[in-house]
């Protein structure tokens, strides 16, 4: 099984490139559970990993995590079954095993996994899978902070929205740099990505060692694919195919006054990537902070998080790998 994995901004088509690619015969792109980034970000709260006991409590939490209604999987997981996976100790065949039986269940090879904030466990996935390949796709910034104000599982607006994008995108490139020296990383725009799919998937499957296939384009019409659309309401797009028409819309929609203001955040990694500000050098210039962060204040009086019951329990499963203390541990 190859592994690849997206480094990717909430809000900007992350769901829309997994599935592209889960339209390929080879590749599967399971809806995110979130599974790498919380169970590797704490995984010190479970040492001696190889103490059974230990081991046991997170396949409990695991288990727990992956069964959360927040996304529909073709395999079903129970304790027994993640057991079987891997011996105590082993975290990267257990996590590279229950991606592996999802994607047997789909009946194809390999995997192409979405994970927030990658950038956060990329040194174990460097050291544990080193032979895997990446995808880092950005969106404009503008789009990405109105459809993350729009979507009400996400606090705050406009501002939260840009300051998120800001910082990945640091952090994005950064890895990107150092994955591209390797030939492991591919870079692409969101934009892009719409204008000419074929285009632009013929280029991402060359690093992964595939070669396109045009029912790629058709994903949408997949069963589970149509069911996860229905699943969150953030990812009703899903179920729509390619939406060429899907950028650009911060135009018609924010005030010049918000284009500036998420400009002025993101201007510098903006001219890096390609998209072009709307408001002159000198008018972002004169734009002062204490301005910014009191609309996001507002915003965030204005805009808070409303999420709803999947994604609720999604937070919770998580959070128990963040609060997690094992009596007798110490940290050594």
């Amino acid at each position: 099984m190859s592994l690849y994995f997206l480094m990717c901004s909430e809000r900007s088509g992350s769901n829309f490139i997994t599935q592209l690619l889960n339209g390929h015969s080879r590749i599967c792109g399971p809806a995110t559970k979130h599974i790498f980034n919380p169970v590797i970000r704490n995984l010190f709260r479970y040492e001696p990993l190889n103490q059974s006991a230990h081991w046991d409590q997170l396949l409990d939490d695991i288990e727990r995590m992956i069964n959360v209604p927040f996304s529909v999987w073709r395999q079903v997981f129970d304790k027994e079954e993640l057991t079987k996976l891997a011996s105590a100790g082993d975290i990267g065949g257990l996590l590279s095993g229950i991606f592996e039986l999802e994607a047997k269940a789909a009946g194809k090879p390999d995997v192409f996994i979405k994970e927030n904030q990658l950038y956060e466990i990329l040194p174990f996935l460097l050291l544990r899978f080193p032979d895997a390949r990446y995808v880092y796709q950005t969106r404009d910034p503008r789009d990405m902070a109105l459809s993350w104000r729009a979507n009400p599982d996400h606090p705050g607006g406009l501002i939260a929205g840009a300051r998120r994008w800001k910082a990945d995108q640091q952090r994005f490139m950064l890895a990107h740099n150092e994955l591209k020296a390797r030939n492991l990383s591919i870079f692409l725009r969101y934009e892009d990505l719409l204008d000419d799919p074929q285009y632009e998937l013929e280029r991402v499957l060359n690093v992964l060692g595939h070669a396109f296939e045009p029912s790629m384009l058709t994903f949408h019409q997949d069963e589970l694919t149509q069911e996860n659309a229905n699943q969150q309401s953030a990812w009703k797009n899903l179920g729509q195919g390619v939406m060429k028409n899907n950028k650009a819309k911060y135009l018609k929609t924010l005030s010049q006054q918000e284009i500036s203001y998420i400009e002025s955040i993101c201007r510098h990694e903006m001219a890096l990537l390609g998209y072009r500000p709307e408001t002159s050098a000198a008018e972002l210039d004169a734009i002062e902070e204490s301005l910014i962060a009191e609309y996001e204040r507002e915003e965030q009086r204005a805009y808070p998080a409303v999420r709803g019951p999947g994604v609720k329990a999604n937070m919770e499963a998580k959070r128990a790998f963040y609060e997690r203390f094992l009596p007798g541990q110490r940290f050594s």
